[in-house]
């Protein structure tokens, strides 16, 4: 009579989903068995012709790297928002003299202007830039880092879209969703999971190349 083996995380012990490649919980590697006739389940092993030619192996972002890839983005989305906030504003006093709106009334609706623009030029910049063939926001770029999927390749606008989105799950767990990427193995922050994405390390990032003499 067969028994059923429920298979678990070799690092955190957690149920590991019926056709998971990776942890839900902890985002390591799942190790991958096979069914054998006569001695049941047993780890897969890859033969030496396979692992010559087996991709190189992502090299994850880490926590810091991300925090710094981070805040030069948030700067320039607040800086384009701020200018074309700025440019609402101007127009809306303008016209406010015109028809009777008053300065107050101008500043409230240039706030809302600056949050408009800012939600949803941050989501089309985000989603655009890192399902683009960059696969990396400027600021990604700058620091030398990439968001592709779990496999190692490029995500499709609906995907970066579910990750921005979900920012706002790891911004309202009090940040633990970001905190996340400092010791999940896979580097990966909350919102990455639902995507099933990862942030790795490219070549040289552009701030070294900065430095660097002819």
């Amino acid at each position: 009579m067969d028994t059923a083996v429920q298979n678990v995380c070799s690092s955190c012990g957690n149920p590991a989903l019926p056709d998971g490649k990776f942890c839900l919980f902890c985002g390591d590697l799942l190790t991958e068995l096979r069914q054998d006739d006569q001695s049941g389940r047993r780890p897969f092993v890859v033969s030496s012709s396979e692992r010559s030619t087996a991709p190189r192996p992502l090299e994850y972002a880490g926590f810091w790297l991300r925090v710094w890839a981070g805040a030069i983005d948030v700067v320039l989305e607040a800086t384009v928002a701020l200018a074309i906030t700025g440019i609402v504003g101007w127009i809306t006093l303008l016209i406010g003299r015109q028809y009777g709106i008053s300065s107050i009334t101008a500043r409230y609706i240039t706030g809302i202007a600056f949050i408009l623009v800012l939600a949803i030029g941050a989501w089309l910049y985000a989603a655009f830039t890192e399902s683009s063939n960059r696969r990396a926001t400027v600021g990604k770029r700058i620091i030398g880092l990439q968001v592709v999927t779990s496999s190692g390749g490029k995500l499709s606008f609906g995907q970066a879209s579910v990750r921005h989105f979900m920012k706002f799950l790891s911004l309202f767990t009090v940040a633990v969703g970001f905190l996340m990427a400092a010791w999940t193995k896979r580097h990966q922050a909350l919102h990455d999971m639902p995507a099933d994405c990862v942030v790795i390390r490219t070549a040289e990032p552009c701030l070294s190349l900065l430095g660097k003499q002819p």
